[in-house]
């Protein structure tokens, strides 16, 4: 297999400019490049994959703002993997339920149904040891120029606002900062499976599933977002920097959120109804919001959208 691929800071694309070389928590530093055209974005994410072909496939992410670090929400701000301890019960409930199991048809492989059921969970809000990726970077640009927010009245909500550059800032002398004025598409390369059953790509250090494959469509969210999701494989799982995706970014591309928001439109296939459909069209997230409350320990039950 080829060695993966960063992109170097010396590409040469109209439309694409150089900012700087960012350094990961990981160790692994990549360029990050400002991009101000649409065919920039498409060529720049064509050449990643292009340069990546001989190693694996690149994904991305998209993000509000740069992190150090890719830590999967399970562990994030902890050093340790014990939480691991109260999530996984939660998958073993799940693949025990009769109405879960004949949805997914999981199959007699438990492992190859935990995979599943994981991976599930993370796309419906649960913290797991996975983290969110796609292979449409129309939907990475969305997840970036909208922000996830929550309200806490009888139970918890969630929704999904645009950001938006405030022209009156200017008027009364407010300064805009990086966050407010970028969003970011994190392009992962990642190693071609050495085993692939069911949408779940297995190789020497990783797991990706592709949830559209993993999953039927009456779990509609991630095959209207072109879901996956992905982790490492720890050698010693006590750490939750092993868990760190960082290390396999290959180049960061920051792009302004105002031409993000003309590029997108206001096209219903990317709005929230779309990409979070609701229980009354998705039957799968309807089926897990409805399993018994008792399934899911504090602070890790289904997120619910609004």
């Amino acid at each position: 297999m080829c060695a993966k691929q960063i992109l170097k800071k010396t590409l040469s694309v109209s439309g694409l400019k150089f900012v700087e070389m960012y350094s990961l928590s990981c160790g692994n530093t990549v360029p990050v490049y400002d991009v101000s055209s649409m065919h920039a974005l498409n060529q720049v994410i064509g050449y990643a994959k292009f340069i990546n072909k001989g190693y694996g496939e690149v994904l991305y992410r998209g993000e509000n703002k740069l992190h150090p670090g890719l830590i999967p929400s399970l562990f994030r701000g902890c050093k340790g993997t014990t939480k691991w301890n109260i999530v996984s019960p939660l998958v073993n409930k799940i693949i025990r339920d009769k109405s879960i199991v004949d949805a997914i048809n999981v199959g007699k492989d438990i492992k190859l149904a935990r995979n599943k059921v994981e991976g599930m969970l993370q796309h419906y809000g649960v913290q797991t040891r996975y983290i969110d990726l796609v292979d449409n970077h129309w939907i990475a640009l969305w997840m970036g120029l909208f922000e996830c927010k929550k309200t806490k009245r009888i139970d918890l909500y969630y929704h999904y606002s645009r950001r938006c550059i405030d022209p009156l800032d200017a008027f009364d002398g407010t300064a805009h900062s990086t966050d407010d004025l970028y969003q970011y598409i994190l392009l992962l390369a990642l190693p071609k499976p050495d085993e692939s059953i069911e949408g779940i790509e297995l190789s020497k250090d990783f797991i990706v599933v592709d949830l559209r494959q993993a999953l039927p469509s009456v779990f509609l969210r991630p095959h209207s977002q072109h879901g996956f999701v992905a982790r490492k494989k720890p050698k010693v799982n006590k750490l939750a920097a092993e868990y760190d995706m960082a290390t396999e970014v290959v180049g960061i591309l920051r792009i302004r959120i105002d031409r993000v928001s003309a590029w997108l439109g206001e096209g219903h296939l990317l709005s929230q109804d779309n990409l979070f459909p609701s229980p009354m069209n998705d039957y799968g997230y309807d089926l897990l919001l409805n399993l018994p409350r008792d399934f899911f320990p504090d602070d890790y039950s289904i997120a619910k959208y609004v």
